[in-house]
């Protein structure tokens, strides 16, 4: 591996450390860094444990299984796909866009399980970083709970509605 692959890792590394040192995460650890691949997990939405997998000679940020149980074939990964694609467009602010020309993030559906893969085009590593994990909390907090998704995040993650 690279300097500057080590460089990236760590950047990356670091970045998500201060999401977990603010509180967004409950849970945190950093695996093995194999081939210039590094593994995140993470404890967040509805207390689930995310994997996330930095490959540093390909710049790809990946949810390898973000949502279960979502079949390619159906309305909600199609409007998902929408959704995602929105975050793109040049009408929302800055601050809120993900911006083509630095990251572009992807769903993928193997097997009825939602990956999400952000491909870091400028070597912004904290970039893709950020708009990533920022695209996530979107997806749990208004795609799936605040809108019509609210039955799935039920009966996928074992939840209590009353308790949410």
């Amino acid at each position: 591996m690279t300097g500057a692959s080590d460089a990236r890792i760590q950047l990356v590394a670091d970045t998500l450390e201060n999401y977990a040192q603010r509180g967004v995460f409950r849970g945190f650890s950093r695996g093995p860094v194999r081939q210039g691949k590094a593994a995140f997990k993470m404890v967040w939405h509805r207390e689930q444990t995310f994997e996330l997998v930095f490959d540093a000679p390909k710049n790809t940020l990946r949810f390898p299984l973000l949502l279960p149980n979502v079949h390619a074939a159906s309305a909600m990964y199609q409007e998902l796909k929408q959704f995602i694609a929105a975050q793109h467009a040049d009408e929302l602010p800055e601050h809120r866009r993900i911006d083509r020309q630095r990251t572009q993030i992807q769903p993928g559906n193997r097997g009825g399980n939602v990956a999400l893969t952000a491909k870091i085009v400028n070597g912004d590593c904290e970039y893709g970083t950020r708009k990533l994990i920022h695209l996530v909390h979107e997806i749990f907090l208004t795609f799936l709970f605040d809108g019509k998704y609210f039955d799935y995040l039920v009966e996928t993650f074992d939840l209590d509605p009353d308790k949410m």
